[in-house]
């Protein structure tokens, strides 16, 4: 099998802007990430992160990086118990503006995926989209899998986007190339007790896939938990 080709140095040079301009949005640049995100997706952007909702179970949810508080404004407004936690503090300001300005008072946390502030089993569903790359860390999915009951899920929305190569955007993918990602985060929830399943949601030109992790003590039953 040949080697893998060495990314150009425009690539890995795209690759460290883009990555810088990333973080500047969750920092100061945390104001903008909605018309952003809504301007790069073609405006499909909240169609796309709602996508996770379908496959929510139980009432008990939390929203991991829930970002300018959109998706935890309609959490509340479907029923659902939930809390979010997110890592930045310029994104707690502009998600907390937002839910004072609908009179929505939504318990959320500053904190890390890997290290989260709860005991343990304490969600039914845990709820991440778009999510950055603490996602794929195993050190990230165990404590993920550690506040989940047994038979509770993790779902993902928007780890990548599937789009044909002329439409692509940065955080897109082309065909073909979602099996390595796939791949390495079977490994990784497998590593944190997760069983992942992927359904392919497709949305005119977009395929965006839906990851499912359930908790794997669920093939136990409770026999034998403390």
């Amino acid at each position: 099998m040949p080697a893998p080709r060495r990314p150009s140095l425009y690539q890995r040079a795209f690759a460290r802007v883009y990555g810088w301009a990333t973080l500047r949005l969750y920092d100061e640049l945390a104001w903008a990430y909605d018309p952003i995100s809504r301007w790069v997706s073609g405006g499909r952007w909240d169609a796309w992160r709602r996508m996770a909702l379908d496959y929510l179970t139980g009432p008990r949810v939390l929203e991991v990086g829930f970002g300018t508080g959109e998706l935890l404004i309609e959490l509340r407004e479907r029923g659902y118990e939930v809390t979010g936690i997110d890592a930045s503090r310029a994104m707690q300001r502009v998600a907390g503006r937002k839910l004072r300005a609908r009179s929505c008072a939504i318990p959320r946390l500053l904190g890390s995926a890997a290290a989260l502030p709860f005991a343990a089993r304490v969600f039914d569903s845990i709820v991440s989209t778009f999510p950055a790359g603490y996602i794929l860390e195993v050190a990230s999915l165990r404590e993920l899998a550690r506040v989940l009951r047994p038979g509770g899920i993790l779902v993902i929305a928007g780890l990548a986007v599937e789009l044909p190569t002329s439409l692509r955007f940065p955080l897109s993918i082309a065909p073909g190339e979602w099996a390595p990602l796939w791949e390495y985060f079977v490994r990784a929830a497998g590593e944190a007790g997760l069983r992942a399943d992927v359904s392919w949601r497709a949305d005119g030109p977009a395929r965006v896939p839906v990851i499912v992790a359930t908790h794997q003590l669920a093939e136990l039953g409770d026999a034998g938990l403390s």
